[in-house]
């Protein structure tokens, strides 16, 4: 049975009429979906924001609590360091002493993200085995940050810095 609106010659069915509605809703769906993807793909290019830190051969100080985190066998941390303007994505980070015993000179110092290269987890130092440990699957990492023992298969992160008169400014991951 076809029904027709007053005054036009076409008619429309059900089955027409189910199909136009099915296939806008599919069209919605669909732009979602490829907008979701262009969205991941093609992400906002958002600069990291510069991150003060004083230092001092005690040791860093936590930018969020002012504690001083004292060196323990060269490396001190972790704290946190907001990755985004607005400061809802932070990861941890350390700051450490390329030579334990060294001096707080650029040469010397370089700062390590916490993440796992394997699946994000937060790694530990541990100072009397003078490596960087993940408690969930067991990857350690050397002092000079290459993989010791996997599951992990890169190195852990290292951000860009810059030092000037006892202050290190955190920059972003290279």
């Amino acid at each position: 049975m076809a029904v027709s609106a007053a005054g036009s010659s076409r008619a429309v069915s059900r089955n027409r009429f189910m199909l136009a509605v099915l296939g806008g809703v599919s069209t919605v769906i669909g732009v979602f979906y490829v907008g979701t993807i262009l969205r991941y793909l093609y992400p906002k290019s958002s600069s990291t924001p510069p991150l003060p830190v004083s230092l001092s051969d005690q040791g860093v100080t936590d930018p969020g609590t002012q504690a001083v985190l004292p060196f323990n066998n060269g490396v001190a941390g972790p704290f946190y360091y907001p990755t985004v303007p607005d400061k809802s994505v932070v990861v941890g980070v350390f700051v450490e002493k390329i030579k334990a015993a060294g001096p707080l000179a650029a040469d010397n110092l370089r700062v390590v993200e916490q993440t796992c290269t394997h699946l994000g987890c937060p790694v530990a130092w541990v100072a009397s085995d003078n490596r960087f440990e993940c408690p969930c699957h067991g990857s350690q990492f050397n002092r000079d940050l290459s993989v010791s023992h996997g599951p992990a298969n890169s190195p852990l992160y290292e951000h860009d810095f810059q030092l000037k008169a006892g202050t290190m400014t955190i920059l972003g991951r290279k």
